[in-house]
């Protein structure tokens, strides 16, 4: 009788820890908690990966309704710091004043692909897409490099909205097969609203 006690106790004790558990991913999970607008193609979520109190990872995405899900960027975490060897991800600003006829921008990304030494890299091509509203236009501007920052110019559309894309394309030699080369890609949506129509996702789905 003893020994029932005893096991009934155990297995109380494990499914109260085990709903702690879930209610404390479900708190991570949903962090981009915002007002539901169901006229937009797309949710942008965020999700983070916990180990205890630690962060391991954080994702972000965005969902159709149909509860597709298309992965832009991921961070791995190594003692509090980003792992850039296991992360692709970029981090985005604007600066200026509400009736500044130009504000600044600036856009940084960063995936696994930096660690290639540069003697392998047989050409780059960054191209930086971005929509600017003008008056009653909306115009895509194109920026091309091969850096992984960019600067650019950014008049107000809609309260500091934004959306636009990176592309990421890499040549690379490969020592066994010294006529060919092998391609690396990386492609960013950025977007400033949870809620979106970003055109732009559609590079995710490639």
């Amino acid at each position: 009788m003893k020994q029932s006690r005893i096991i009934f106790i155990l297995l109380f004790l494990c499914i109260i820890s085990c709903k702690k558990t879930s209610e404390k991913i479900a708190k991570k999970v949903d962090v981009n908690k915002t007002k539901i607008d169901t006229s937009k193609r797309y949710q942008r979520i965020t999700i983070q990966q916990t180990n205890g109190n630690e962060l391991t990872a954080e994702f972000e995405a965005y969902v159709t309704k149909q509860k597709d899900t298309f992965w832009n960027t991921w961070k791995h975490y190594k003692n509090g710091a980003i792992d850039s060897t296991k992360s692709s991800f970029f981090t985005f600003k604007i600066e200026g004043n509400k009736n500044d006829s130009i504000m600044k921008g600036k856009v940084s990304f960063f995936s696994p692909a930096d660690s290639i030494p540069k003697s392998r890299i047989d050409s780059r091509k960054v191209t930086f897409v971005y929509l600017q509203k003008e008056k009653d236009s909306v115009y895509v501007k194109e920026i091309y490099t091969d850096k992984n920052t960019i600067e650019f110019d950014y008049k107000n559309y809609e309260n500091y909205s934004f959306e636009g894309y990176i592309m990421d394309l890499r040549f690379i030699k490969m020592d066994s097969l010294p006529d060919k080369l092998l391609l690396n890609r990386n492609y960013f949506t950025i977007d400033t609203k949870a809620w979106t129509d970003n055109t732009f996702v559609d590079l995710l789905k490639e």
